[in-house]
């Protein structure tokens, strides 16, 4: 699976063979035949074991966190030391849309289900404004796959505590200027 991430993630999806994953992996053709039926195969699974894996590091951050804000604060920073040590996430998915636009699609929403859900409940318990949590989850989505390209990607830079208390000040007061935070 890491060759395949590593190999996918060099070449691209369509430009990768199951030859260089198997010898970037050190193992026979054979032996990928045993576990997987297709380059496909093996390219969803990564996808699925990828999104898998953040919404473990993600749940492992932020396990009894109570307050919203300090929620996702914690998961936004838990996403990005995800990244740090899985670059190859900015490389996999954008590609699984020109591979397979149900697969992209059905992750995504996948793994906005149940943030919805969460969300809402926040709502419900008035720990933050009443907006459509779908919306809310879909554009935190966004800011933080945008904000992790730029920093860690693009400028090699850590996303530092500053960034975060940056991102948080506009998670929680939007573009309003000053005088309407009160």
């Amino acid at each position: 699976m890491r060759s395949a991430e590593y190999v996918f993630g060099k070449n691209g999806y369509h430009q990768s063979s199951i030859t260089e994953i198997t010898q970037n992996a050190g193992v026979s053709l054979g032996s990928f035949y045993t576990y997987f039926e297709s380059k496909f195969h093996i390219f969803e699974t990564l996808l699925w074991e990828m999104v898998r894996g953040l919404i473990e590091v993600i749940k492992k951050r932020t396990i009894g966190i109570q307050n919203r804000i300090e929620l996702e604060k914690e998961g936004f920073k838990a996403f990005f030391d995800f990244i740090k040590e899985r670059p190859y996430w900015y490389s996999l998915f954008p590609q699984a849309e020109f591979v397979d636009k149900k697969l992209y699609q059905e992750i995504f929403e996948k793994f906005a289900e149940s943030y919805v859900l969460r969300i809402q409940d926040s709502i419900n318990k008035g720990e933050i404004r009443p907006v459509d949590p779908e919306i809310l989850v879909y554009s935190f989505i966004g800011i933080t796959n945008y904000i992790g390209m730029k920093w860690i990607i693009w400028d090699k830079k850590d996303v530092d505590d500053d960034l975060i208390e940056e991102l948080m000040s506009f998670i929680k007061f939007g573009i309003a200027p000053e005088q309407n935070l009160k």
